[in-house]
């Protein structure tokens, strides 16, 4: 029997939902693809995608994954294609699910290396990205490895004859790797094209930096390009241009919005797929992955800290205001019931929103906590348009109710 562990219920969450940006699809499975002569894809472990190169002088691997445990495999992978030594780790990016398997690499001799923003970021942003695995389900303890060689623009590394340059790219973080091999026409990418344009709950998205990126990989015309999730077939030049397309024309139409005034809601509302899109179906594709995130990516991009509604400049605190709604709706049983309606009815977010109130009202509610799981599962499993990144956290929410319930229950018992 497989007990299921924290750990596992995240890996098993990823597994089932990280799909590639714009197709939606699964991931690729579990394996190692050879995409050049000594240059490998490690494809499927856990959300994650990694890669490796062989060398006369050793390997060069990119990304380490998102635990010591992943890292730990992927390394007896690579064991199983040559068993010539690691010489150099590169990270992509500083975000957990690519440099927390980095300890498994730590031996005399290997040297890490990134961009120079990378080691700030895991000093100031690792703390933060925390919420980022809460949220996902998938906080873990990992040591910190920092890198031992930095470069700032660009920087070439000549490894057993094989050529390897490196690029500063700016996408969903300021701290990207682009690992290009010219001779090969090969170039593992990292997250650049993460539909999201970074993570939904950090501070980060580099909506600029991302055109210039595509720019720069489409001047050096690569047969094969490695994101750092989803399948490699379903990562080419054609892509990402349609991509930064539409980047560029939600980014225009995202700041007339905010520049008339409108909130985050009407200026959703006001953003529909143009005609142009319509017509080309990788442009209509990529807008349907990429509206909604960005959208409220760029909103917040473009708006200070107040936004423009003096109404809710200063709100008033959450219990105080779930109070009053309380005993306007006749109490938090009354906001429970008319939960359950809503639920039963499909409309999930709005039964939601009005548990939140009850259990910010009462958080030892058993009954509302387990309502809650029941919504949050339901929409996991019939939201419509929802990234993969909505269906685990949505999961991984409907299993801490769940938690809450039982504990709920415990306490009334004794």
């Amino acid at each position: 029997m497989i007990r299921a562990t924290p750990g596992l219920f995240a890996a098993v969450l990823l597994s089932l939902f990280a799909a590639g940006p714009a197709t939606g699809q699964p991931m690729p499975k579990r394996q190692i693809v050879a995409v050049a002569d000594g240059v490998y894809a490690a494809t499927g472990y856990a959300s994650n995608n990694m890669g490796f190169i062989v060398t006369d002088e050793g390997v060069v691997v990119i990304d380490t994954g998102m635990k010591p445990e992943i890292g730990r495999e992927f390394l007896a992978d690579i064991r199983k294609e040559t068993g010539k030594p690691v010489r150099y780790v590169i990270f992509t990016h500083y975000h957990y699910d690519h440099v927390d398997g980095a300890v498994a690499f730590q031996a005399p001799g290997v040297q890490f290396i990134a961009h120079e923003n990378l080691p700030r970021n895991l000093k100031t942003l690792k703390g933060l990205e925390r919420v980022n695995q809460t949220v996902l389900g998938s906080a873990s303890e990992a040591p910190t490895v920092y890198p031992d060689i930095t470069y700032r623009d660009s920087t070439t590394l000549t490894v057993g004859g094989r050529e390897i340059r490196l690029y500063h790219a700016m996408g969903e973080t300021d701290d990207a790797t682009l690992v290009w091999l010219p001779k090969e026409r090969v170039i593992f990418i990292g997250d650049l094209n993460n539909a999201n344009l970074g993570s939904p709950v950090m501070p980060e998205g580099y909506p600029e930096g991302f055109i210039a990126a595509v720019d720069l990989i489409e001047g050096l015309a690569p047969k094969t390009l490695v994101p750092g999730h989803g399948r490699i077939e379903e990562t080419t030049v054609a892509s990402l241009k349609a991509m930064s397309t539409v980047t560029a024309w939600l980014m225009a139409q995202v700041r007339q919005s905010v520049g008339e005034g409108l909130d985050l809601e009407a200026t959703m509302a006001a953003i529909t797929m143009p005609a142009e899109f319509r017509k080309d179906p990788a442009l209509a594709a990529m807008f349907e992955a990429c509206r909604e995130p960005y959208v409220n990516r760029l909103f917040k991009n473009y708006t200070g800290y107040y936004g423009s509604n003096p109404v809710h400049f200063r709100p008033a605190p959450a219990k105080e205001r779930g109070a009053l709604l309380a005993e306007l709706a006749g109490g938090n049983a009354a906001l429970l019931a008319r939960a359950r309606q809503l639920a039963a009815e499909g409309r999930y977010q709005l039964a939601l929103e009005l548990l939140d109130i009850v259990t910010t009202n009462e958080p030892g509610n058993r009954e509302a906590h387990a309502a809650k799981e029941q919504a949050f599962s339901a929409l996991a499993r019939t939201g419509k348009d929802l990234n993969w990144y909505h269906r685990a956290a949505y999961f991984n929410a409907a299993r801490k109710e769940r938690q809450l319930a039982g504990d709920a229950g415990k306490t009334a018992s004794r």
